[in-house]
């Protein structure tokens, strides 16, 4: 898996999409931080181009290309469609150290949200899906402030009313900055 791109498991490119934005931000809530991340996709066929295949029959819309293609691009998000965001730590264990090696499960239990609005994290990918079991691991570098961040998690057709966290994605951003608390 090569860093700063995203992977669908069984979607029609096995490369993956180039990650052309990722923002990592922080805010305190209640003394704790929270930790907010936007990512962008690069355009599915951005770098490779997949031929007319409409005479296909593929088994699902997850393998079909031109499906992926009316949707272009991936926006992951835990702050542009809602509020999300998820806690991390109490604002006085918030160091580069305590970070560094951190792995911290997300909404590991979708089915027991009241609404899916309470998620940490929406999805634009084949349509408004849906995104839940994240494991997010920091790996800081050397004595610096800058962090590899490990994310993988499932996502739910919900768009076409597959509520079904079946589609593992998984990615690595690297060299991000600390953000700053605010």
């Amino acid at each position: 898996m090569l860093p700063n791109r995203i992977y669908f498991e069984d979607n029609p490119w096995p490369e993956g999409h180039p990650i052309n934005t990722f923002e990592w931000t922080a805010n305190v809530k209640d003394g704790d931080v929270w930790f907010d991340f936007h990512l962008k996709s690069a355009e599915y066929y951005a770098e490779r181009d997949i031929d007319d295949d409409d005479d296909v029959d593929y088994e699902s819309d997850w393998k079909a290309p031109c499906v992926w293609g009316n949707y272009h691009a991936c926006t992951m998000s835990s702050n542009f469609w809602h509020e999300g965001g998820f806690k991390v730590c109490t604002l006085a264990e918030f160091t580069p150290e305590f970070l560094d090696g951190l792995e911290i499960e997300v909404d590991m239990h979708p089915e027991n949200a009241e609404d899916w609005d309470d998620l940490a994290f929406h999805i634009y990918l084949l349509g408004h899906d849906a995104v839940a079991c994240h494991k997010i691991k920091f790996i800081r570098h050397g004595d610096s402030e800058r962090f590899s961040i490990n994310w993988v998690g499932r996502i739910a057709q919900a768009y076409v009313g597959d509520y079904e966290f079946k589609h593992p994605f998984a990615l690595t951003v690297e060299n991000q900055p600390l953000p700053t608390v605010g």
